[in-house]
């Protein structure tokens, strides 16, 4: 072989050029007298998949107050406003304004003093997960997991990605010009915190997992004075190391009094005999000074706050060792509070259960404490506590599934809880009469969620969600949770909402539930209207007949994006939200095409009149621009034929749909990269203004490239919507039966393929057809002849009249070890070792090797104009085309040095030229690569989607020898989908939106 190799370094990239120039099977030297010359059926290749004799050898080149008959509110012993406990949570609800911390968007400040009239007033977008905050005069105090930050680093000379726990003090006082005035980064991951007094008290775990974490596993508790919000400072710090054998790294939950904070976990010693050592901290001083103070041993597992509560100079424990498979019974200790040094043993008794079984929750409520233990049957154990000395368990109530937390009302007890038996949902809100604790009694228990519904909190958080309203007789739980529609189609749909229970001391009723569009996780009342907040939007409802609220308002945080679209002057957006399965169109302006409030909203239920599995499937459906419509492709019910619907955007306060059709066609690969040794260039459905054609192949299942040829095959639906309201199915046409059909690709009105056959004679070796197909009639599509051509279809270009292909060469190797046979072939690659119990020993490999091909093409017949052989080790996963530019993605293997894992990272071959017929191709490869996947081609770059940290972008190939890797902006997550328009790529991602990435060199 003779060809020119050039080898240049940019941004942490290796570009290796070779020129190709010459001709062969996978050779180089376009002078070959042996090449082959134009005529029909000249070009044999390889069967890239099937045949029966394969070559052998070495290769060949190539709650509010008051009782109302209800259950008496809980009482509040905090005799002391100056050292008041004050939670977190993710909304605060002051003057007529919500604050709301979405996982998406940020802090959003909303006007809620016009009843039915909400009104985004302000919005701080952050980029770390927040995780609670506090409101003080005129300031949030927000908490922050996974704050990511680029910092300099001058030894270096780089920046460097840093991510940790944050506070930032948050000025709000004009809510329109929300902005930081204060800030400090935390240790790990945030577990909890409080405030007392001027001081916030900060918890943090670090397990080794999380980012720049400590290696051992530890938990932080933080003090820092926020008096002064422009100064937040830390006063003290206190770090515990968990003894954890097998280095997990447990979250701690802390429960807390104006003087004391005691923290305790999860540990493991190695045998079913887990305990707990609950560290006490004394946080008396109103500066913010951490005085460590005694540690006190539970016998078993401390995992929720609820377990642990000082009371009258007593701190009382229950817990049980082993939680998860010792047969242990729980235990009820009792410690003297002397201070916060000296704790002393009081009283202790065990819980007798009736089998073995696991403690799900604890409650204490002043002289009483309630445990729940579950197995299958869940009792409810009663005991008494007023002898601290000599606690003792009274009562015993068996019942089915298990508590989740449980709210005291006096001698009445409310309970969340769970029991995927019940019919009714698994989700249940019971009612307990516990005036008698020697006999506890359920005197109701109402279900509701769904199959496998939830919640979305923690135990330690949970009381912030499941919300008891004393004086309005009204429980709300947000949750979410799969229904079964009851078509016995196997259909259904992910619900959330807020379950509305209406009781009294001696009745619970079941009433209506308020959707909610993401995950419900919080609902309070505001005059007489009930706010559902999810982190995607806040909704107000009307209930005044609580068993059918009414929504009255509604205002978006954010908002979901799978994919988009431009469509003029406007983006169209597709928003299909996993937690209800609840679909839409959403049209925003092209100048602002992130915002969270659309112009106009397309329903997607009105797709499903006669119901079925709505939602299934459109959270990937595609969109294809035309005019002022655009059509959207998805699966039907059953994922066997494609589905179209043509959305009139005439209107975009009003987007309307216009008509909907389906095709028996898939609309996606059904095998995919199970078709490994073929290199797909292409699409199942491509688009030709107002026509869409899709392919549908017949196929036996799983190819096995080294097993005989099955032939298949394969249709072309064509579908015309050049009149949107009337969608038509207007032709079928057959392509040639064949070992394989690669993707479509169209071009103006011409729709390509390519095809292969088995040669007669030898089915190891088969003749590729290009494939060109006329729809400028979609009535009447015309197939014209196949040319004959080295290898499958990458791309053509049309005024050129020139093709690129991939071409194959199988190979088979003996005595050779897996990695050298992975490392030789890539993933695809087939090793059989001689010894099957061994598979260090060497053995069969086989695999392919491949070129690239371009070729002139008149006619009916094609002639080789220069080859360019692929290096050994390549597998293409992806290809995407661009203008005169083809990007194959390749993947290079992983392997693992000097005990850790070392990653090649992907390859990237950029094949140019193809216009001029002077083929050039390039590799591009590095770590940032490995790091990103493409996303889209345009013009002569690749538009890369990063996540460590979260980016755009751009592998510039406008020059084929100097190749430039260059990220172009950050993103607030992983983007799934994106658009390029111009210099702007529309970046969708998910739950966080879309964002707007600048692509301007």
């Amino acid at each position: 072989m003779d060809f020119l190799t050039r080898t240049t370094t940019l941004s942490g990239l290796t570009v290796a050029a070779a020129i190709a120039c010459g001709a062969g099977a996978l050779g180089c030297d376009s002078s070959s007298t042996n090449a082959p010359q134009p005529g029909d059926d000249a070009f044999i290749s390889e069967n890239p998949r099937g045949g029966s004799s394969p070559n052998e050898g070495e290769p060949e080149d190539g709650g509010t107050t008051g009782t109302g008959g209800n259950p008496a509110p809980p009482a509040t012993d905090d005799n002391d406003p100056e050292r008041a406990i004050t939670e977190a949570d993710i909304i605060q609800v002051h003057g007529g304004k919500l604050y709301a911390l979405s996982q998406f968007s940020g802090l959003s400040v909303i006007d809620v003093s016009v009843q039915d009239k909400l009104t985004l007033i302000g919005r701080y977008p952050v980029t770390g997960v927040p995780f609670e905050m506090y409101l003080r005069d005129g300031v949030i105090y927000a908490m922050f997991s996974s704050w990511g930050e680029y910092l300099y680093n001058q030894v270096a000379g780089t920046y460097i990605w840093e991510q940790t726990s944050r506070i930032e003090a948050l000025d709000v006082s004009n809510p329109a010009s929300i902005h930081p005035i204060g800030s400090f980064n935390l240790p790990g991951v945030i577990s909890d915190s409080r405030v007392v007094g001027d001081v916030l008290y900060a918890v943090t775990y670090e397990n080794g997992y999380c980012w720049n974490c400590a290696e051992s596993p530890n938990t932080t508790v933080t003090s820092l004075n926020v008096a002064d919000p422009e100064d937040i400072a830390v006063v003290d710090q206190l770090s515990y190391a968990d003894n954890d054998p097998y280095g997990y790294g447990w979250r701690r939950s802390v429960t807390v009094t104006p003087e004391r904070m005691y923290v305790a976990g999860i540990e493991w010693n190695g045998s079913s005999e887990g305990h707990s050592t609950i560290q006490v901290i004394d946080i008396s001083d109103p500066g913010g000074l951490l005085i460590e103070g005694a540690s006190v041993e539970a016998t078993g597992q401390i995992q929720s706050r609820w377990q642990m509560d000082e009371h009258e100079g007593v701190l009382r424990v229950i817990s049980q060792p082993g939680v998860w498979w010792s047969d242990a019974m729980p235990a009820v200790q009792t410690f003297t509070v002397a201070s916060s040094q000296e704790l002393s043993p009081l009283g202790f008794t065990e819980i007798a259960l009736p089998e073995p079984e696991t403690l799900r929750s604890v409650r204490f409520d002043g002289a009483r404490a309630y445990a729940i233990t579950a197995e299958q049957q869940d009792p409810l154990f009663t005991i008494d506590l007023s002898n601290p000395a000599a606690p003792a368990v009274l009562g015993e109530l068996v019942m089915p599934g298990w508590v989740y937390h449980m709210e005291p009302r006096g001698d009445r007890l409310l309970a969340l809880g769970f029991d995927n038996a019940d019919p009714q949902g698994a989700l249940n809100v019971s009612l307990f009469d516990v005036s008698d604790l020697t006999h506890p009694t359920m005197i109701k228990r109402v279900g509701f969620g769904g199959d496998w519904s939830s919640v979305a909190e923690d135990q330690d958080r949970i009381h912030k969600a499941f919300r008891i309203f004393d004086d309005q007789g009204l429980i709300v739980v947000p949750y979410s949770g799969w229904e079964n529609d009851g078509s016995g189609e196997g259909c259904g749909s992910y619900k959330s909402g807020i379950q509305l229970v209406d009781f009294t001391a001696d009745s619970l009723t079941r009433r209506g539930v308020a959707p909610a569009r993401g995950q419900a996780r919080r609902a309070f009342l505001n005059g007489d209207r009930l706010f559902a907040v999810s982190d995607e939007e806040v909704r107000t409802f009307n209930i005044t007949n609580r068993s059918a609220p009414v929504k009255s308002s509604e205002l978006a945080l954010a908002t979901v994006v799978n994919k988009s679209a431009v469509v003029g002057d406007v983006v169209v957006r597709l928003s299909a939200d996993w937690w209800t399965t609840d679909a839409r169109i959403e049209v925003v302006p092209a100048t602002d095409p992130g915002r969270a409030e659309p112009l106009g909203v397309l329903d997607l239920q009105q797709l499903f009149p006669q119901g079925g599995c709505y939602g299934w499937g459109l959270w990937d459906a595609r969109l294809f621009a035309n005019g002022q419509h655009v059509y959207m492709t998805f699966p039907s019910n059953d994922w066997t034929k494609t589905r179209i619907a043509a959305i009139d955007l005439t209107n975009p306060q009003s987007p309307a749909l216009a008509g909907q059709i389906e095709v028996a066609a898939h609309s996606y690969d059904p095998w995919g990269w199970y078709g490994a040794p073929v290199v797909d260039s292409g699409d199942m459905i491509v688009q030709s203004g107002s026509t869409l054609v899709l392919r549908r192949v017949e196929t036996d299942g799983y190819y096995d490239p080294y097993a005989p040829t099955v032939m298949s095959r394969a249709w072309l639906e064509v579908v015309d919507l050049s009149n949107p309201a009337q969608p038509a199915h207007t032709a079928t046409l057959e392509l040639p039966e064949a070992a394989g059909h690669t993707a479509l690709r169209a071009d103006g009105t011409t729709v390509m393929t390519s095809h292969w056959v088995p040669l007669p004679e030898d089915d190891t070796k088969a003749r590729f057809y290009f494939d060109r197909i006329d729809v400028s009639n979609p009535a009447s599509p015309v197939l014209r002849a196949p040319v004959n051509v080295p290898g499958s279809l990458l791309s053509f270009d049309s005024d050129a009249s020139r093709l690129l292909t991939v071409d194959y060469q199988r190979v088979t190797l003996s005595g050779v070890h897996g990695q050298e046979c992975w490392d030789t072939f890539g993933w695809d690659a087939t090793f059989e070792p001689s010894d099957p119990n061994d598979y260090e020993s060497p053995g069969e490999c086989r695999g392919m090797r491949r070129a690239f091909k371009l070729v002139d093409v008149q006619g009916s017949r094609a002639s080789l104009r220069a080859s360019s052989p692929i290096d050994d080790g390549t597998s293409f996963s992806t290809v995407m085309v661009g203008d005169d530019r083809v990007f194959a993605i390749g993947n290079n293997s992983m392997w693992y040095e000097d005990g850790g894992p070392s990653w090649s990272g992907s390859k990237i071959l950029v094949a140019g030229g193809i216009h001029d017929g002077n083929l050039e191709v390039t590799s591009a490869t590095g770590e940032q690569l490995g790091y990103s996947y493409p996303m889209a081609a345009d013009g002569e770059r690749l538009i890369f989607s990063g996540w460590g940290p979260p980016t755009i972008s751009v592998l510039d190939a406008s020059d084929l020898g100097d190749l430039v890797f260059e990220p172009m902006g950050e993103l607030s997550g992983y983007a799934y989908a994106v658009t390029v328009d111009g210099d702007r790529a529309l970046c969708s991602l998910g739950q966080y939106g879309l964002q707007v990435v600048d692509l301007a060199p």
